[in-house]
C-alpha cells in the first residue's frame, strides 16, 4: 500500500541545521540521480571535498527511516532530508512496508569479507579494487557506475554493440574450422557485453538489446543442448546470466507489462530449443501473477 510523506513533520524531526544543509544541497543538485529501492528511495550525495554518501529512506514498520554512510547517518540527516526532497519532486511511490538496506539478508561469506575490507586503509583498498577493476571489464565498468562516470548510451554506441553481439553470434558457427567450443566462448562474450552494458543507466534501448543478445544466444544454445554430455551446465549457465541481467533491466525500467509479455511470447516462441527467457515466475514483478501464468501455459 502507497503512503504519503509529511514533509513538514520530517524537517521538525530533522532540525534546523540539517534542514538548511539539505537545501543547500538541493540547491547544487544533489543527489543528481536516486531511483526506488526496496519500497523506498535510495541514491548517492556528492559534496566537494567529501566522500561520497550512500543513502536510503523509507516508510517502515517503525515509521519513516533512514540509512546514511556518513558520521550523522544513525539519525535524520542532511543527505536523507536531501534525497526525501528530491523523490517527493519526482513524485516517488512510497511503500508502508519497505525495507532498508541494513534489513537485507547478505551472503555469510560477503558479509565476513565486507568487514576485512572494513579495516583495510581507504587507499590500499581502492588499489586493490583497481587492479581488479583493470584485469575484468564488467568489474570496471561496475566501478566507474558508481562513481556517476557513466551516461546512458548513445545512438551510436547502442548500433556498436548490436554489431557486436551479432557478429560474437555468427562467426561462433561460421566457416568449416568451429566447434562447440567457439559456441561457449561466444556466448560467454555476449554475456560480458550484456553485463558491462547494464551498468549504464538503464533505458529502455538497452533493454531491447538484451533481448537481442538472448535471442542471439537461444540461436547458438542448440548445439550445446545436442552435445549435453560434454556442455550440461554450459547453456543454462550462460541462458541464466543473459536472463538475470534482463530481468534487472525490466525491474529498472518498468516497461509497459503488456508489450514486454508480448516480446517474451515471441522471443520464447522463436526460439529452436529453449529460450533463455523462458522462466515466467522470475519477472513476476513486472508482468504481474496472470501475465505470468499466460506465459506458462505457452508449454
Amino acid at each position: 500500500m502507497a503512503v504519503s510523506i509529511d514533509i513538514e513533520a520530517l524537517r521538525d524531526a530533522a532540525g534546523p541545521a540539517a534542514c538548511a544543509a539539505a537545501d543547500t544541497l538541493r540547491a547544487a543538485g544533489q543527489p543528481a540521480e536516486f531511483g526506488p529501492a526496496g519500497g523506498g528511495a535510495s541514491g548517492v550525495i556528492r559534496e566537494a571535498g567529501r566522500p561520497p554518501y550512500e543513502v536510503w529512506v523509507g516508510v517502515t514498520t517503525d515509521g519513516f527511516t533512514a540509512e546514511c554512510d556518513c558520521p550523522d547517518g544513525a539519525g535524520l540527516c542532511a543527505h536523507a532530508v536531501a534525497l526525501t526532497l528530491a523523490a517527493l519532486d519526482e513524485g516517488l511511490a512510497w511503500s508502508s512496508a519497505a525495507t532498508p538496506p541494513s534489513a537485507l539478508a547478505v551472503d555469510p561469506r560477503v558479509a565476513g569479507l565486507v568487514e576485512i575490507a572494513r579495516n583495510i586503509p581507504a587507499r590500499r583498498l581502492a588499489l586493490l579494487v583497481a587492479e581488479w577493476a583493470a584485469a575484468d571489464r564488467v568489474l570496471e565498468s561496475r566501478l566507474r557506475a558508481q562513481a556517476g562516470q557513466l551516461a546512458s548510451l548513445t545512438a551510436a554506441e547502442l548500433n556498436d554493440i548490436r554489431r557486436m553481439i551479432d557478429n560474437l553470434a555468427h562467426e561462433a558457427t561460421s566457416g568449416d574450422r568451429w566447434d562447440l567450443h567457439d559456441v561457449e566462448k561466444a556466448g560467454r562474450a555476449i554475456v560480458e557485453e550484456v553485463e558491462v552494458l547494464a551498468q549504464r543507466p538503464p533505458t529502455e534501448e538497452t533493454l531491447l538489446l538484451v533481448e537481442r543478445a538472448a535471442r542471439a544466444w537461444d540461436g547458438l544454445s542448440g548445439y550445446l543442448h545436442d552435445a549435453w554430455e560434454t556442455y550440461e551446465e554450459e547453456p543454462a549457465e550462460i541462458g541464466g546470466a543473459l536472463r538475470a541481467v534482463h530481468v534487472q533491466l525490466c525491474e529498472q525500467v518498468q516497461p509497459d507489462p503488456d508489450e514486454l509479455a508480448a516480446r517474451l511470447v515471441e522471443i520464447i516462441e522463436a526460439a529452436e530449443v529453449d529460450s533463455c527467457l523462458d522462466e515466467p515466475w522470475d519477472y513476476l514483478a513486472v508482468l504481474g501473477r496472470e501475465r505470468v501464468k499466460a506465459l506458462r501455459q505457452l508449454h
